[in-house]
């Protein structure tokens, strides 16, 4: 097969990836780069080859691969233009969001609603993303004063199912329950999160005010509508797609590494609403 002004979409291999919100969206944005440029959408798997048959014009876009994934060694190998979404490697360009600049702006708005006893639900220790919002929350607790207690961490894997697993043990390790406020890395966490306050007659946002990050797709129609951090999904698509276009047409160049602002979307679960109603 020839890969003539092509530009070849790597995918994940987990079953569903391609129908996920996030896929879709940053899809979106791919496609919006594409259109019109003359070139040409491929898909295939990011696995231990790469597509063969690639003329000049042909370059690589990978979404979210781990970042030891082999298929990110092959491309750092290879000679053609590629580019990375959601994931860092200090010698291949990429696009992302900014993960510590996400936290940082949650975690002031939390504290800006009062809250000096956060607890922190993060992902894969492992994952740059929840290095980098774990960065984020920590630094604003010190610009606070307020003292980074690693004991109120929980480590998941960004599930629904883990979050509301590791919050239930917690729970019945705490029975105090010294924190107002939770900071889930993620929206799915978030959601186990909030059933498991709830099977303990918890309330959220009127004992806890619970927070996620990445606004998908369920997050405004949750029964607890998310007050959560969102990625711009589509952009980092388009500016991925752009960028690669850029170096096929002007030769290998780089690396060219962009970070993107999100934005803080309020909804009902942080409680804003009830301290606003308060005051009044």
């Amino acid at each position: 097969m020839s890969f003539k002004n092509s530009i070849v979409l790597l995918n994940r291999s987990e079953k569903h990836f391609t129908e996920s919100f996030y896929y879709r969206r940053v899809k979106l944005g791919i496609d919006t780069a594409i259109d019109g440029s003359g070139y040409n959408l491929v898909q295939a798997m990011q696995d231990s080859s790469l597509p063969d048959n690639v003329s000049e014009k042909c370059g690589v876009v990978s979404i979210a691969p781990h970042v030891n994934h082999q298929s990110v060694e092959l491309l750092r190998k290879s000679k053609m233009p590629s580019i990375l979404i959601n994931c860092r490697s200090e010698d291949m360009s990429w696009v992302d969001v900014d993960n510590v600049r996400g936290a940082i702006t949650m975690t002031e708005y939390l504290v800006g609603l009062g809250h000096r006893n956060i607890l922190l639900v993060n992902g894969f220790p492992e994952s740059q993303n929840s290095i980098d919002r774990q960065k984020g929350f920590v630094e604003t607790l010190q610009r606070h004063s307020i003292e980074f207690n690693p004991r109120m961490v929980i480590s998941c894997d960004f599930s629904v199912s883990l979050a509301y697993e590791r919050m239930k043990n917690f729970l019945s390790q705490n029975k105090k329950r010294d924190f107002t406020a939770i900071f889930s890395t993620n929206d799915y966490m978030a959601v186990g999160i909030i059933r498991a306050l709830t099977d303990e007659n918890i309330k959220v946002p009127e004992d806890v005010a619970v927070v996620g990050f990445d606004d998908l797709d369920f997050a405004s129609n949750f029964y607890i509508p998310l007050t959560t951090y969102r990625q711009p999904f589509p952009n980092i698509g388009f500016v991925a797609t752009k960028l690669l276009m850029k170096q096929i047409e002007n030769g290998r160049s780089g690396p060219h590494q962009v970070e993107l602002m999100g934005e803080l979307i309020i909804r009902d679960s942080c409680g804003a609403k009830l301290r606003v109603g308060q005051e009044r």
